[in-house]
């Protein structure tokens, strides 16, 4: 399957790119071809397993290193066109498996046999010596000095058209074929020049231990860093990209850039992603007091199943962004308060939070308010009115029965349990000039009962006070005697106010139940 690439749009948040699922429909696909892929590859390159090979048809592998920099194993270096040994006083061996042979260009070395492969002639220039036993066939050119003893030397330019070396061969010093230098275990090339390996048909480059540039180790499958505390980084080139085409493990990630996952990607630990931090089932911002702020891309929305908030459900709400939107909630439960702007809800409180804010209960549209069963009306009433019940609980606005401007009513209730003088009433001297009482006494103990008018005035100075058409169960005193006013009634002038007073017959608990009547000074 091809790559595919996410439709980003034309302009951020313009709706014409990829739809959220269609987008990670691409991802999902994307990294399924990633897991089921056998290895690392681009269009040219394979890493499976142990192996590094090409993939292009009778395609070069090339490992290029920058200006004088070398491709390094633990033991040879290719710097140039140099194969160099870099630990000390090692061989270097070229190993071919089973019956394949080494070839350098058209030399073949196969076994203890070297050949020319192309069927040329294979010529040895400098200085040549052989020991031991040395058999040479078929038609032999020697240009210089040659000494053959038990070991055979060759000085000079030398052509051999076909030369076999039985036994164990060692070249001392440095041999350069081409623009080849083979100096102890360094593989070197001339000046500028690449170093090629170049497997023949199928078969491959295998190097054990691989050391790139002092630093890039390649063992079995393992690509790693030998400097000190040194980054290991894969980079393509110009708009190329690092793919990974199967499953990757890491301990630890820094990545620099965009990243793009295509599949389903296990992180274990935590992922920070600029100021967002994703650990265990918890999202976070890791900057001091930063918002978290999820958005959906141009019209889309942020769509969330099932939400948790401090322990309160909200199903099935619809949250907007820029203009909220009306939200359906199923259950609210909050373990402290509520605070909808300036509103507060603590325990069975509803409360303002702003400084000297009215509460205000309003209905929508002609609806109203309704408390303790109770309908409040939606507009206000005349100068005057009152609310009143019609017995189902509405409340409407009515007009007072009688309308007073010189004068009030008023009722109340006092309870004195002692014979001592005490206080019934008082009247602001300054408001009302005369009081007319309507009084009820009650001395439940001694089942009396008692009704009496009282009359009121003042002057500023004095009060004065008289009472008249009292109707009384009290027909006898405690002693028997008789008695037809139990409560003797004053009244004085303290401060600012009249007061009306009584004196009980005895210290048993008698309730005064009163009208009052005050007119205006």
């Amino acid at each position: 399957m091809a790559k595919q690439t996410l439709n980003i749009g034309t302009n951020a948040n313009d709706g014409t790119g990829d739809k959220l699922r269609d987008a990670m429909i691409k991802v999902n696909e994307n990294f399924t071809e990633i897991y089921t892929s056998p290895g690392i590859s681009s269009d040219a390159i394979l890493i499976s397993g142990n192996e590094i090979k090409a993939i292009r048809s009778d395609d070069d592998l090339i490992f290029n290193p920058a200006g004088s920099g070398s491709v390094s194993t633990p033991a040879l270096r290719f710097n140039g066109n140099n194969i160099e040994g870099i630990r000390s006083n090692e061989n270097i061996n070229l190993v071919p498996q089973g019956t394949g042979s080494v070839i350098f260009g058209a030399i073949k070395i196969n076994g203890t046999s070297l050949s020319s492969d192309d069927s040329s002639t294979i010529n040895v220039n400098d200085n040549l010596i052989v020991d031991g036993a040395t058999t040479i066939e078929g038609s032999t050119t020697l240009i210089g000095a040659v000494t053959m003893e038990s070991t055979l030397e060759v000085s000079g330019n030398t052509t051999l058209s076909s030369l076999t070396v039985t036994g164990t061969s060692s070249l001392t010093g440095t041999v350069t074929i081409d623009n080849l230098t083979f100096n102890d275990n360094i593989i070197a090339s001339s000046s500028n020049a690449d170093i090629r390996l170049e497997p023949g048909g199928t078969g491959a480059v295998v190097l054990t231990n691989l050391t790139i540039d002092s630093n890039i180790n390649i063992t079995d499958n393992i690509i790693k860093t030998t400097a000190s505390n040194s980054n290991l980084q894969l980079s393509g080139s110009g708009s190329g990209t690092v793919e990974v085409t199967s499953g990757l493990t890491t301990a630890a990630i820094t990545t620099v850039g965009n990243v793009g996952i295509t599949g389903t990607e296990t992180i274990t630990g935590q992922l920070d992603v600029d100021y967002v931090r994703i650990k265990d089932n918890t999202i976070t911002t890791n900057a001091s007091n930063a918002h978290l702020i999820l958005s959906g891309n141009g019209s889309g929305n942020v769509v969330i199943d099932d939400v948790d908030i401090g322990g309160g459900a909200i199903d099935g709400t619809v949250i907007g962004g820029t203009t909220p939107a009306a939200g359906t909630f199923t259950t609210i439960t909050a373990n402290t308060s509520v605070t909808i702007d300036g509103v507060t809800i603590t325990d069975n409180t509803v409360s303002t939070n702003a400084s000297n804010a009215n509460l205000e209960l309003t209905g929508s549209g002609s609806g109203g308010v309704t408390i303790s069963g109770f309908t409040f009306p939606t507009s206000d009433g005349s100068n005057g009115e009152f609310l009143k019940t019609d017995g189902a609980g509405a409340l409407s606005w009515g007009a007072a029965g009688a309308t007073l401007n010189y004068s009030d009513i008023a009722d109340a209730t006092t309870t004195v349990s002692s014979s001592s003088t005490s206080v019934m009433n008082t009247f602001a001297k300054s408001s009302y000039r005369s009081c007319k009482y309507f009084i009820s006494v009650v001395d439940a103990s001694n089942t009396r009962y008692e009704m009496v008018e009282a009359n009121v005035t003042h002057d500023g100075t004095n009060a004065y006070i008289t009472t008249f058409g009292s109707v009384t169960s009290y027909d006898t005193a405690d002693d028997g005697s008789t008695l037809r006013t139990p409560v003797v009634f004053t009244a004085d002038i303290n401060g600012s106010d009249v007061r009306v007073l009584v004196t009980c017959p005895n210290n048993n608990s008698h309730v005064f139940k009163f009208q009052r009547t005050a007119i205006d000074v």
